[in-house]
């Protein structure tokens, strides 16, 4: 789901979308602004989900008898390919090393079928196909081939899209896990049309939550921490092409780069942001996982500006909801150091908050005006109390005015302490929260425990390393919002089979 924080401003799929001013109606397939389109958008996957017979969840769902032949009626062929993926994965060696070829094979992917709508136009004839730029090219193709070949892409580290295609012409068995014909390849165009138009970020999502639901169902998934962090992904889309500095004035580019008035990016959706003193333009996700099996339990996309802190209750919200499944502890840095985040992982998730408390929080410059005497808030120039003046809830402050004005009383420090119309002076004191800096009682902040807990929410960076590194989750190529969408939740779909993966290879029966 993509995190939008105004519900007034229009989402556009595209730059051409954006140029004649069509946006996304449905938001619920994308966009998620507050608690009742979050509601309703869980409501919706979960209902999704409802559709997949229990069968799915209760079965082992790696077995070599998931390897279906492309044909109706097996060929001889056929029979040869099932008795060599056989002896090629009867070595635990060789299952663990070609793991993407054995998830393709023999993952039960059929579950898709009722989420992906069928296609009653499937063909593995060549001859039936028409050129390239024909609008039903892909119709000649399965939803769950096309799933296939977009994982394909992830399991495998292929920099491209355009490389799928190539890599099944030069792997036939990988073309008939995906459940194709070696002599039908899809062209790339039908790749990016299934991305941007056949699948949708509702379905997609549903994808990704069936899977952690199985892993959830089989107890892949540990009950124990839950770490929870973003990361920035780089846009293609970026104008200036290498160093960002996010000042126009010292941009080495500001001579050749157009009026930033004139400018629209391709990729109308990104932001920029700082990180470190470091400008990056792109998106951002967001993402909880679980810190034994490094499975991700939930995520949202959001453009790169979006602090982090305000994901922290949605997401957690959204996989409460839809996995019901929860944690005993929710460990976060100090991006999350929040007092409404740590009472709600206590007061509704009925768990513990792993998240430190920002030291050295700055002072205001007026409190060295006021002093405690007898338990009330004194001036220090007069030594009179402060009167109580409200809250304010954003800064979790309580507010005093001086006594300047009241019953009378004119302050002889009025002039200096005082701006120009100002009748009195406002003082904000911080409000202590005994669990944001102390922690719980079970696992008080600064206890070994406590340090223990903090230094396995490392889980979620690593998960992020590994998705970049060798998921390609930050190699996406398209500007469109919803072929942006599905390739990052794609990407984390296969993180999340190869983890499935090693739980079942070894019971894995041949």
């Amino acid at each position: 789901m993509l995190f939008i924080r105004d519900d007034h401003k229009p989402i556009y799929n595209s730059l051409h979308d954006l140029k004649s001013d069509k946006t996304i109606n449905e938001w619920f397939n994308l966009a998620v602004y507050d608690e009742s389109t979050l509601s309703q958008t869980a409501q919706e996957i979960d209902s999704i989900l409802k559709k997949i017979p229990e069968s799915f969840l209760s079965h082992p769902p790696l077995n070599v008898k998931n390897f279906h032949s492309p044909h109706q009626q097996l060929t001889f062929s056929d029979v040869d390919d099932y008795e060599w993926f056989r002896q090629f994965f009867y070595s635990p060696r060789q299952l663990q090393k070609h793991y993407p070829l054995a998830i393709l094979a023999f993952f039960d992917f059929s579950f898709l079928n009722f989420i992906l709508d069928e296609n009653p136009n499937v063909s593995l004839s060549r001859s039936l196909f028409k050129k390239s730029s024909d609008e039903k090219i892909s119709s000649y193709y399965s939803p769950v081939s096309k799933f296939k070949m977009l994982l394909l892409r992830h399991l495998k580290n292929l920099p491209s899209d355009a490389e799928i295609p190539r890599f099944l012409e030069e792997n036939d068995k990988y073309a008939k896990a995906c459940g194709l014909s070696p002599l039908a390849i899809p062209h790339e165009s039908q790749i990016n049309r299934f991305k941007n138009h056949e699948i949708t970020p509702i379905q997609i999502l549903a994808i990704f939550y069936f899977m952690v639901t199985v892993a959830v169902t089989h107890k892949i998934v540990d009950s124990y921490l839950a770490a929870i962090d973003s990361s920035i992904l780089d846009s293609h889309a970026n104008p200036f092409h290498k160093t960002l500095t996010g000042s126009c004035k010292t941009c080495p580019y500001a001579q050749t780069c157009s009026h930033p008035t004139e400018w629209a990016s391709k990729d109308v959706n990104a932001s920029f942001t700082v990180k470190k003193e470091e400008v990056f333009y792109g998106h951002k996700v967001h993402t909880m996982v679980d810190s034994v099996s490094n499975l991700v339990m939930g995520l949202f996309i959001s453009p790169s500006n979006l602090n982090d802190n305000p994901l922290f209750i949605p997401l957690l919200k959204a996989i409460d909801t839809i996995v019901r499944f929860r944690f005993k502890k929710y460990a976060a840095d100090k991006g999350y150091d929040d007092k409404d985040n740590y009472h709600f992982v206590v007061n509704e998730l009925k768990a513990e908050p792993v998240i430190p408390h920002r030291e050295g929080t700055k002072t205001s410059p007026s409190s060295e005006l006021f002093r405690i005497k007898d338990r009330v808030y004194h001036c220090t120039k007069v030594d009179m109390p402060l009167r109580p003046n409200g809250s304010d809830k954003k800064q979790n402050t309580l507010m005093f005015k001086c006594p300047n004005g009241f019953n009378g009383f004119s302050c002889p420090h009025a002039a200096e302490c005082l701006k120009q119309g100002q009748t009195h002076k406002t003082f904000k004191v911080q409000i202590q929260d005994d669990l944001r800096i102390s922690g719980t009682p079970t696992t008080p902040k600064g206890s070994f425990q406590w340090k223990d807990d903090f230094n396995r929410r490392t889980s979620v960076e690593r998960v992020f390393s590994d998705t970049k590194r060798v998921r390609q989750v930050a190699s996406f190529l398209n500007f469109n919002l919803t072929a942006i969408f599905t390739h990052i939740v794609v990407a984390f779909v296969a993180h999340n089979l190869t983890v499935i993966f090693d739980h079942f290879k070894d019971t894995l029966r041949l």
